[in-house]
């Protein structure tokens, strides 16, 4: 079983079908969260960033919904202090939310998921955490070998 800190983009990609490929790939990981029991955990910030993601493409109760059936199955990760966010931002010079999700994926012992380019570089450039880009060929294989699953076609 592994810790997931999984960002936003992954729920999204999952959720909203822009392109079947990324839908499949994110799809995956749920589905590896839910058959083999791995955890999701992710900062407080978390929340917030959904929320205003789905607002922008359902209607408030829809998304309201849809908010709170994803927020049951996470947990939450406090505590993130101010000087740990900083020095992640200083070491590789990310956005301010990169460092939230980064600093989780640390302080809770848990592999960074993302469909970020961007935010996986980072997460690299930082190099305390294991990250991986599920629309980065290599890392999809390896994070679905490492939660159990095969890879589809």
């Amino acid at each position: 079983m592994a810790n997931l800190v999984v960002d936003v983009s992954v729920f999204i990609d999952s959720l909203f079908e822009y392109d079947r490929d990324r839908t499949l790939r994110a799809r995956s990981i749920f589905k590896a969260v839910d058959t083999e029991g791995h955890v999701i955990l992710e900062p407080e910030i978390f929340g917030v960033e959904l929320i205003a993601q789905l607002v922008r493409r359902k209607p408030r109760r829809v998304a309201e919904t849809v908010y709170e059936k994803i927020m049951k199955r996470i947990i939450l990760v406090g505590d993130l202090n101010y000087s740990k966010l900083f020095r992640i931002a200083l070491k590789t010079g990310c956005r301010a939310i990169d460092a939230f999700y980064i600093a989780a994926a640390e302080a809770s012992d848990a592999v960074l998921v993302t469909a970020d380019k961007m935010m996986a570089d980072n997460a690299r450039k930082y190099g305390e955490i294991r990250s991986y880009y599920i629309h980065r060929e290599s890392d999809f294989r390896d994070l679905l070998s490492l939660l159990g699953l095969r890879p589809f076609s």
